[in-house]
């Protein structure tokens, strides 16, 4: 992206004013809402242009733009319809380091103005770099609705209350105002509960000096299928612990200047232990730290979150389990095969494809029988042996499997065949992980829904 937001201090701007049409105006009043010494160059000035100029006491000259309007300014703002003399004025503010802006012409201009949501002293800027002012203005409207009119209530209150601690305040209490009722106090206008809930607030933190640990479940891998609840884990951690299986665009989400710990386990390669895992969760943790354990699709579905719970209970550690969507729903979905189907299917299992020791200890029988569904967790590299150990149990050798790749990305990729053939057409493709088997006669219903579509 080839910009960057800043915050300017508008009164230390001196701004020229470039154009006297409504366009011009639009820019005027925004100029004087945040006190930007301006004043006004342009060859026709509007009765509307001239009546805020005469009410802000903003100076007008009538006549063409001037190289000399350059002296003493450091931005020039352009709203006239002749793009040669933009181009021009434009040229000229380059060459003495002068920043322009020429309204509706990202090319020509060194800064745009942004779409702006303002709950003083709070703002929100939302740009599009000039591609698209329509859409940045759907935006603000967007955030209008979401953002109290009290936030920048909240921001003074906090302000207020950082001033009396002298800076000695955590990040954990203010994440703790923010989550508390005080916000809504503040909406209410009752300054005097408010303040009552910070003390209590600031007690009780000061009291508990050890941190929280949050299992949360990052999902199959599409950052959208985060719930809200897990957003705002990531957004408040402090230290982040995460495994292969959590995707790079999941992990964007995560607060900027947290710390990242990788504590996966690839195949053919020993990785950091469980037990390991399970003592830089509680350290972290007794050491005052917000952690987020971040574990692919759900902490408690082949996820070992029940082993890192028992730990964190013995320890005396607090934590919280926030679930996620798990893979075979994710991806099942994403791929469009029902897990159950009154007509196909009536129940699921969910079995993992990675094994211990070398050793199978599953209950094959009952995996082989027919009107049910499953779904194999990562079993990519033991899939052939999985369906093997099915066949020789009693399952038809014709029953459908599909093979999802890289399952809720961009990238997904959806293999179908019968457990008969799996083993060859995967010898025939490269097929990336993460991956989920689903063995079934559901995947029946994909291949007849996709057949369907497609003669339509």
């Amino acid at each position: 992206m080839p910009q960057l937001p800043l915050f300017a201090n508008s009164e230390q701007l001196r701004c020229v004013l470039v154009g006297g049409g409504q366009v011009a105006a639009r820019k005027l009043a925004t100029l004087l809402q945040h006190n930007v010494n301006c004043r006004i160059v342009a060859l026709e000035v509007s009765e509307q242009v001239q009546a805020l100029a005469s009410e802000h006491g903003i100076p007008i000259e009538v006549r063409a733009f001037a190289p000399f309007d350059l002296a003493n300014v450091n931005l020039v703002v352009v709203a006239t319809n002749d793009r040669v003399a933009n181009a021009q004025i434009a040229f000229a503010c380059n060459a003495n380091h002068v920043l322009v802006n020429v309204v509706d012409d990202a090319e020509l201009s060194t800064v745009t103005f942004p779409a702006i949501v303002n709950r003083d002293p709070v703002l929100v800027a939302i740009s599009t770099g000039g591609n698209s002012p329509t859409l940045a203005r759907r935006l603000r409207s967007m955030l209008e609705m979401q953002l109290s009119e009290s936030l920048g209530r909240l921001a003074e209150f906090i302000s207020s209350k950082r001033k009396l601690l002298g800076g000695s305040s955590s990040r954990q209490l203010w994440d703790a105002v923010i989550d508390s009722s005080i916000p809504d106090l503040l909406e209410r206008g009752n300054l005097a509960g408010a303040a009552d809930q910070f003390e209590e607030l600031s007690r009780d933190i000061a009291h508990r000096p050890k941190g929280f640990v949050s299992l949360v479940g990052a999902g199959p891998g599409d950052p959208a299928l985060l719930t809200l609840k897990a957003l705002r884990c990531m957004e408040r951690a402090d230290v982040v612990y995460y495994d292969n299986l959590v995707s790079a665009e999941v992990l964007a989400k995560v607060r900027k200047d947290a710390e990242k710990v990788y504590v996966g386990k690839k195949r053919k390669f020993r990785g950091i232990r469980q037990a390991e895992i399970n003592e830089l969760l509680c350290t972290s943790a007794l050491n005052g730290k917000r952690v987020v354990r971040l574990k692919g699709g759900d902490p408690f579905m082949f996820g070992r979150g029940g082993e890192e719970i028992e730990t964190l209970v013995e320890q005396g550690v607090d934590f919280e389990v926030v679930p996620g969507i798990t893979a075979a729903l994710g991806c099942s979905a994403y791929a469009g095969i029902p897990l159950t189907h009154r007509d196909y299917s009536q129940s699921v299992r969910f079995v993992t494809g990675h094994l211990k020791s070398d050793e199978i200890h599953l209950d094959w029988p009952e995996l082989a029988k027919a009107d049910q569904t499953l779904v194999v967790y990562m079993g990519l590299a033991n899939l052939q042996l999985f369906t093997e150990n099915l066949v020789a149990n009693g399952l038809n050798p014709q029953t459908a499997i599909a093979v999802i790749s890289r399952g809720t990305f961009p990238d997904q990729t959806v293999l179908t065949t019968t457990v008969d053939q799996v083993g060859v057409e995967l010898a025939q493709r490269e097929l990336q992980s993460p991956t989920t088997a689903i063995i079934g006669d559901v995947v029946e219903f994909r291949n007849r829904i996709t057949q369907q579509h497609s003669s339509s």
